[in-house]
């Protein structure tokens, strides 16, 4: 399943810093990440097996830098997912 992250960014410049160093677990795969300019907000497209394999591990390496948003992609309606 696909599963879209939306985070509110509170220290960008942590939270890039922790993003590019990250190693998602098996089972978890990040196929785009889409911040605004500033760093500040961004839109993270996941392909994992639930919403909380994302959730855990997103929330577990952002704690006190950005709040986040999980939900799981309709794939009956979404276009441009990756395959």
């Amino acid at each position: 399943m696909h599963v879209i992250a939306i985070h509110s960014v509170s220290d960008p410049e942590g939270f890039w810093a922790a993003a590019s160093s990250l190693d998602p677990p098996e089972g978890v795969t990040l196929h785009s990440t889409l911040p605004n300019d500033d760093g500040t907000r961004a839109v993270c497209v996941w392909e994992a097996n639930s919403v909380d394999a994302v959730r855990d591990f997103v929330d577990g390496n952002s704690a006190g830098m950005s709040s986040n948003e999980f939900f799981e992609v309709n794939p009956e309606n979404a276009r441009g997912l990756p395959a």
